[in-house]
């Protein structure tokens, strides 16, 4: 720790018993004692010490290395207290975690950033098998970007044992490695019927982990599913938490999720395993954010009703409404059949898809039976917004009513002669005389207030994208380099005409766009012209890159540890080369990074003695290195290696991609006798409307989930083949041209 001034705690009966006091909703008693401690020792000796009633305050600063073990028994009227002297000034860094242990505690105020736990949790509610916390409350701490260094080492931030705990006004923001922010576990008889209440916390980004084990909340586990919980998760907000494809994954029994607001969250609210639950008077809103999800029903006697939908775009797994098929006599890991299941009074408006029977397969072959679905209002104007995959015979749709026609297929009433009006709620209601009859969310839902959650002095990060300025420079090194450092995000850097040689790679680690006006060009030094960062947004626009590398990426997507994803957007970009031998290619990247999205329009690239994008994920064991990857409108002629290789091993169904399109593009003697496209295990796939002439082979493989998959309307030459090979390898008889869907 970077404080040591005594070796035992000091008692204070002023600034620091008044600024308690003020909190009124933190119980006291007025014999309590205030122990000030400066260095773990003086923890110790405060903790030896502490009675009911008493709060040990850890002094303001950088605490680091320091392994909290907070054991001790207060009372309901008298609990005792671990506190920061002022909240959000006491910093837990390096290798620090905290262990609860014992009865009627309370932690407040304390801070976990710029480290990693030694053990696979940061906050337990338990200090060993032996000895769990009970009616402990955790309240006004932040746990920031304190991520392990390897993505793939996993760890929870928070892991609830015990019974009767309660978890509120915290912030959970920037997980980046594996495993889920918060754990409620019930693996033994001490933790289970448990009664949590987990609510107004903070759960801000959470970046796309590029693998299985990236829940924002997990309760429970397959093993213990058909145990009761009885956890409460209400008024609670999640801001993009996008992780993975559940958000708050539930695994146990009897637990209420209600009354939370879930912003541009990619991923679903999922009923895993274990039934009986309930999630109900939720607010949703994707905001039109690809993969925005809603609901996700598995198993027997869960109950969604009165919630609110709007502008999500998830479909498959990630659609609004998603009743799944199971497996037929389910063993506690996969998917139990959907049994009793109540759908009543939610508005779904402006949404994507609804589906029924998902995932149905040869495994998953129990259709869903013996469920309602009823006075549920569905707004679309999506040509096919129901998606059924299997016998829904099992499903009683009545009382639903919609504005489209095409929901006519799950027995709702489409309906002519109603306005839509946005209440003061900041929701979506229908008005007419069709629709007086009481479907749809109830009108006193309150959404919880974003600025209503987490610790009260914690500032969150900011939601949006920022119209920033223009800035314009001379085609000059040091101007450019002056202007980016000095960009804010959302700024355009505007470059006037020349050519600019970059003498070492500039790294971009937030949103920022570079255009050139008429014939500005950026030649690269011997190692590349950009290294983009977690967090980096870049757009290049109207400019020429100039490859002067035979190995390295003009763009590289660098980093040692997962920190968060990246965005990359072309537009307009012309690729040139003075090299006849190899060039390193356009975009190539270190395995511990990940791209949410990768744009490419209208490119220009001739005679390139190499390849365009490399992000194959092999040997990655599942791991992958972007989301999408999008090209259109662009042109390739005499390249000598691929278009692109990109994809992922492994079957997964956790993860959003990888997906792939290549649209109104015209390739030319691309890769002639090897292979032009390479794509491993892609989700989803556009091969449209292309020109492919004297080109090497399409080497696709598909993977699980089973998005669009269109191959078609291409305008190919004899030379060109495709191998298209299904989820298991087997081969899939399609071409170019005519395709497969």
């Amino acid at each position: 720790m970077t404080r040591k001034q005594s070796n035992g705690p000091r008692i204070l009966r002023g600034a620091v018993a008044l600024l308690v006091a003020v909190f009124v909703w933190l119980p006291g008693i007025a014999s309590a004692s205030d122990f000030l401690v400066t260095d773990q020792q003086g923890y110790q000796a405060a903790l030896e010490r502490a009675e009911p009633g008493d709060r040990i305050v850890l002094a303001n600063g950088v605490w680091e290395d320091f392994e909290i073990v907070f054991e001790a028994t207060g009372t309901a009227d008298a609990p005792i207290y671990l506190m920061a002297e002022t909240p959000g000034d006491v910093v837990l860094t390096g290798q620090s975690n905290l262990r609860i242990g014992g009865e009627h505690l309370v932690v407040w105020g304390l801070t976990f950033r710029d480290g990693y736990s030694p053990t696979s949790e940061v906050i337990s509610f338990r200090r060993d098998s032996q000895t769990l916390a009970n009616h402990t409350r955790l309240v006004e701490t932040v746990i920031e970007n304190y991520n392990q260094p390897d993505r793939e080492t996993q760890d929870s931030w928070v892991v609830v044992y015990g019974q009767e705990n309660r978890i509120d006004r915290n912030a959970f923001v920037g997980k980046t490695n594996r495993g889920p922010t918060m754990v409620v576990r019930l693996n033994s008889e001490g933790s289970q019927n448990n009664n949590h209440v987990i609510e107004h916390n903070y759960f801000g980004p959470r970046a796309p982990l590029g693998g299985n084990g990236g829940e924002t909340l997990r309760i429970g586990v397959s093993a213990y599913s058909r145990i009761n919980s009885g956890t409460i998760v209400r008024q609670n907000y999640f801001d993009r938490c996008d992780g993975e494809v559940e958000i708050i994954s539930i695994k146990s029994e009897g637990n209420l999720i209600t009354e939370n607001v879930f912003y541009e969250s990619r991923g679903s609210v999922v009923f895993r395993h274990g039934g009986r639950n309930e999630v109900s008077r939720n607010v949703f809103f994707g905001n039109g954010v690809p993969d925005t999800g809603g609901i996700r029903v598995i198993n027997d006697n869960q109950v969604v009703r009165d919630n609110y939908l709007e502008g999500l775009r998830g479909r498959k797994f990630l659609g609004a409404l998603v009743v799944m098929n199971g497996v037929p006599n389910s063993p506690e890991n996969r998917y139990h059949q959907v049994d009793g299941a109540l759908i009543s009074n939610n508005s779904f408006v402006d949404v994507l898809e609804l589906g029924f029977a998902v995932g149905s397969d040869e495994e998953r072959s129990a259709v869903p039976v013996n469920s309602e679905m009823t006075a549920n209002i569905l707004l679309s104007d999506e040509n096919e917004p129901v998606a059924i995959f299997d016998d829904v015979s099992g499903i009683s749709f009545s009382g639903n009513i919609s504005n489209n026609r095409r929901f006519d297929v799950i027995g709702s009433t489409a309906v002519a002669g109603f306005s839509l009006e946005r209440a003061e709620n900041g929701l979506v209601y229908m008005q007419g005389e069709a629709v007086d009859g009481g479907a749809g969310a109830p009108r006193d839902l309150q959404p919880v207030a974003r600025n209503a959650t987490g610790p009260r002095y914690y500032e969150k990060p900011s939601q949006g994208a920022v119209a920033g300025d223009v800035i314009e420079v001379e085609a000059n090194e040091a101007e450019l380099l002056q202007a980016i450092a000095d960009a804010e995000p959302g700024d355009t850097i505007l470059v006037s005409p020349g050519e600019i040689a970059i003498s070492s790679p500039i790294e971009i680690a937030a949103p920022i766009a570079i255009a050139g006006s008429e014939g500005v060009r950026l030649t690269s030094a011997s190692d590349g012209l950009f290294r983009l960062l977690a967090g980096a947004d870049l757009t290049l626009r109207n400019v020429t890159l100039h490859q002067a590398s035979a190995e390295t990426a003009l763009l590289h997507a660098a980093g040692e540890q997962y920190r968060g994803a990246y965005r990359l957007n072309l537009e307009d970009v012309a690729l040139t080369t003075d090299r006849d031998d190899s060039v390193g290619p356009l975009l190539g990247a270190d395995q511990a990074t990940f791209a949410q999205i990768v744009t490419i329009a209208r490119l220009q690239v001739a005679d390139w003695p190499g390849s365009i994008i490399e992000l194959s994920g092999d040997g990655l064991d599942g791991w992958y290195l972007a989301d999408e990857v999008r090209i259109e409108d662009s042109h390739f002629s005499g390249l000598a290696d691929g278009l692109a290789r990109f994809g992922r091993e492994g079957r997964d169904e956790s993860t959003f991609g990888p997906r792939f399109s290549l649209t109104g593009s015209r390739l030319e003697a691309v890769a002639e006798g090897g292979v032009a496209l390479a794509l491993n295990g892609i989700d989803q796939l556009h091969v449209t409307d292309n020109r492919i002439v004297a080109s090497g082979s399409f080497e696709i493989r598909r993977r699980v989930l089973g998005w669009p998959f269109e191959i078609g309307a291409n305008d190919v030459d004899e030379t060109v083949s495709l191998t298209l090979r299904g989820v298991d390898g087997e081969p899939v008889d399609a071409t170019l041209a005519g395709g497969a869907q």
